[in-house]
């Protein structure tokens, strides 16, 4: 297969870093690349850390206790965004209760998108790697880069063997062992201004399915972590679409 380009630029692309400039002129040039790229290695190691926060919950194979099936609006602060969820969408009783919170955790029906309710108790309860279920989270943004801004300022730089043919237009990249990722694909929209970027599991066991992770940023300062069966990928349009304007559509400021 024909390595393809992570996206065009200017009528160019290429996994490869723009060529430097020589002379004093062009220093600052140079330096914010290389910044960037430091500060995208730490993000790789946060968000790994988070990454595997989430497999955990897989590994435990918790059913969704505790949920409540009232829809009634509650106000959350977060940083400085006020938001209103259902509560019927928060999974835990301690973010119901309303306020100032470093975090909101949601349990999500998919394709409804809809929070826990008699009706969907069943696929809530489901313990199968293949529940329609997604889990998100919303908190303060403290990186300006989410998974479509690491692409190319620090996954492509782990990019390992040749692309692999994903669903729905997606190419997938492995990423290789000195990376931290190794035994995980970042599947990407190429060719896009702002493309749809998300980390996988390129296996899975029967403890662990193959989970997908994407996070993007919103409001002033927010950002949006879902993460979704490798299953999905094939309707990743409509489910990142509808993630985000689900998110937006909290924001009460």
């Amino acid at each position: 297969m024909v390595d393809v380009p992570i996206r065009h630029r200017s009528g160019k692309a290429g996994l490869t870093a723009p060529a430097s400039r020589s002379g004093p002129r062009h220093a600052s040039s140079w330096r914010r690349p290389l910044t960037l790229f430091a500060a995208g290695v730490l993000l790789v190691i946060a968000f790994g850390g988070l990454f595997r926060v989430a497999l955990e919950t897989y590994r435990e194979r918790l059913i969704l206790t505790g949920l409540s099936a009232d829809p009634t609006p509650t106000v959350l602060a977060i940083g400085a965004e006020n938001l209103t969820i259902p509560a019927n969408m928060l999974r835990f009783a301690k973010t119901r209760a309303g306020g100032p919170v470093e975090r909101a955790d949601l349990v999500l029906h998919w394709p409804s998108l809809e929070g826990y309710s008699e009706t969907l108790a069943d696929a809530f309860q489901d313990q199968a790697p293949s529940a329609p279920i997604v889990y998100a989270t919303i908190s303060a943004r403290d990186t300006p880069l989410d998974s479509t801004g690491r692409l190319d300022d620090v996954y492509a730089r782990f990019f390992v063997d040749k692309p692999l043919p994903g669903p729905a237009g997606l190419v997938g990249r492995r990423l290789s062992k000195d990376s931290g990722y190794d035994g995980e694909i970042v599947y990407f929209m190429p060719s896009e201004p702002r493309p749809f970027v998300t980390r996988c599991l390129a296996g899975a066991t029967a403890e662990v399915p193959a989970t997908c992770l994407r996070d993007v940023n919103f409001g002033r300062g927010l950002s949006l972590l879902y993460r979704f069966n490798r299953n999905l990928l094939g309707d990743w349009r409509g489910l990142d679409a509808e993630m985000q304007k689900l998110a937006t559509g909290f924001l009460t400021n």
